[in-house]
């Protein structure tokens, strides 16, 4: 056998697609730092703005010139500095020219590495990629770097990014559970606060922390695994307010009834390949529903982007979850390895540890991890203590932005596009 002959360095492209997290600029930082250290084996590094949808319009950032003092920044920002995106392929069939599209940037900009920062959905995206491309003569090598705030994406233990939104969420319960407790017997004895989670209920039950520092608190977690039944729901609220004078609740945005439509639908977006359901509302309608049956004053609250992006209470634990996706796609990329994700393996639950281990595109793509039965009481109206132990190692230590005048250090990023080489190309028609 011949000996490997050195090859010439290749170009990567690193983009950030769907929901952000707060840690999500960590893993990008990672991944430069990391490819920074091998000159011989990459080339120059691109980011493409708003994700996909960047690629295909040639939206192409040179980070060959990066500074040390703008990769610290984004250790820290929040939202996603090269814009993530809610955009992803067609199938091949239905829309060929986005995909030789695809195939003409990388070629053009002599991309070799395909970095793509998202959940299960990116990860589809991520892999139409690598397989077009592959079968059309430009080997790239595909490596996803994981996130989400939802904690769905399955096989890995946990998502970098969901530790700091379940820290946010338990945080902002704890409090306003304590301003309740302080007000119901003169004032509102219902309060509920309604996380993000289509089909899962992972933010959801984080709030079920609240009982770490008030255990006997009067608490309904309604996650999006169980239907909803109306009369069990007033039945627990007012066994609750009679025994503890006020009840505290947390739902998820995605509860359904029992006949499986959603409780509440914010909007509905048509697309020519789908329609795309934004999900709002629940707890301002679970708020009225109690309001009217005690006759009394409810308040709700919908954290939304805000569960999402609070780079003021971030995780420390999570962070380092997110700086080392971003490094160990980049290691798998070393080593060769195509159409996989690194993720999340726990070593040791006491003292908590984990590691990385690389799964492929195809086996993850799609799948969706759901809060398993034994996390929820019988009644599915609470979380039992399995759930608190999954829980708690994810939300340790304090990884926070800096502060400036009071405030958080976190003014938005800018970076300056290369000039288009190709024709123009709109993804959005």
């Amino acid at each position: 056998m011949n000996a490997a002959q050195p090859q010439q360095a290749k170009n990567v492209l690193y983009a950030q697609a769907g929901g952000v997290t707060a840690v999500i600029n960590a893993s990008a930082a990672a991944v430069i730092e990391t490819i920074q250290k091998h000159p011989e084996t990459f080339g120059k590094t691109y980011a493409a703005i708003n994700g996909i949808k960047g690629v295909l319009e040639e939206e192409l950032v040179d980070l060959s010139d990066i500074s040390a003092a703008t990769l610290e920044q984004m250790k820290y920002q929040p939202g996603a500095v090269f814009k993530a995106c809610r955009f992803d392929l067609d199938p091949l069939e239905h829309n060929p020219e986005q995909y030789q599209r695809v195939l003409e940037v990388f070629k053009t900009y002599e991309i070799g590495y395909f970095l793509y920062n998202g959940g299960n959905g990116s990860m589809v995206t991520a892999q139409k990629v690598a397989e077009y491309c592959c079968h059309n003569g430009h080997k790239v090598t595909c490596v996803g770097v994981a996130k989400t705030i939802d904690n769905d994406l399955d096989i890995s233990y946990c998502s970098p990014g969901y530790g700091s939104a379940a820290k946010y969420l338990a945080t902002s319960f704890i409090e306003a559970s304590l301003d309740i407790y302080s007000m119901h017997q003169t004032s509102t004895k219902f309060f509920v606060m309604e996380a993000m989670g289509r089909n899962t209920g992972w933010l959801t039950i984080a709030a079920g922390l609240v009982k770490d520092v008030i255990p006997d608190v009067p608490l309904i977690v309604l996650p999006a695994e169980r239907k909803f039944n109306q009369q069990a729901f007033l039945a627990k609220v007012d066994e609750l307010i009679a025994s503890k004078g006020y009840c505290v609740c947390a739902v998820s945005e995605g509860l359904t009834k029992e006949n499986g439509d959603y409780i509440s639908i914010a909007n509905i977006e048509h697309t020519h390949e789908k329609d795309y359901v934004q999900l709002g509302g629940v707890g301002s309608t679970l708020a009225h529903i109690v309001g009217e049956h005690l006759n009394s004053k409810t308040h709700c609250a919908i954290p939304d982007y805000c569960q999402r992006s609070a780079s003021h209470l971030v995780s420390e634990i999570d962070w380092q979850m997110a700086y080392q996706a971003g490094e160990e796609a980049v290691k798998a990329a070393l080593r060769g390895e195509h159409g996989v994700l690194p993720i999340i393996k726990m070593t040791s639950a006491n003292p908590f540890r984990f590691e990385f281990e690389t799964v492929s595109l195809i086996e993850v793509a799609n799948l969706e991890k759901t809060v398993p039965d034994h996390f929820l009481t019988e009644d599915g109206m609470d979380i039992t203590q399995e759930a608190l132990n999954y829980i708690r190692p994810l939300i340790q230590g304090e990884k926070t932005a800096p502060f400036k005048n009071g405030l958080p250090n976190i003014a938005p990023l800018s970076f300056e596009v290369v000039k288009p080489q190709l024709s123009k190309f709109i993804a959005l028609k």
